[in-house]
């Protein structure tokens, strides 16, 4: 959790959105933001499972969209299937 790419301010300026509620405690972005209370839980938007089942995301091309992703491998299996259909070896 002591890992981070962006800082608070980043945050603050960012919709904000998570691969699983996992990053909300072990993704070092988002978990220091809200341990300082930079951020406030009910500044993450949604999670993945959220979004692809149909939540709103960015919602304005002016928006700065935050994605804090902890690398889950189902994502890896999504992408790798996506690709594998993609180059037509289905």
């Amino acid at each position: 959790m002591k890992m981070r790419e962006v800082d608070d301010a980043a945050l603050q300026r960012s919709r904000i959105f998570v691969d699983t509620p996992a990053a909300l405690s072990e993704g070092g972005d988002v978990a220091q933001g809200l341990a300082s209370g930079a951020i406030a839980r009910s500044d993450v938007v949604a999670d993945l499972a959220a979004l692809v089942s149909g939540a709103l995301g960015r919602g304005m091309a002016e928006e700065i969209t935050l994605f804090k992703s902890l690398g889950a491998a189902i994502e890896d299996l999504a992408a790798a299937t996506w690709v594998w259909n993609k180059a037509g070896m289905a």
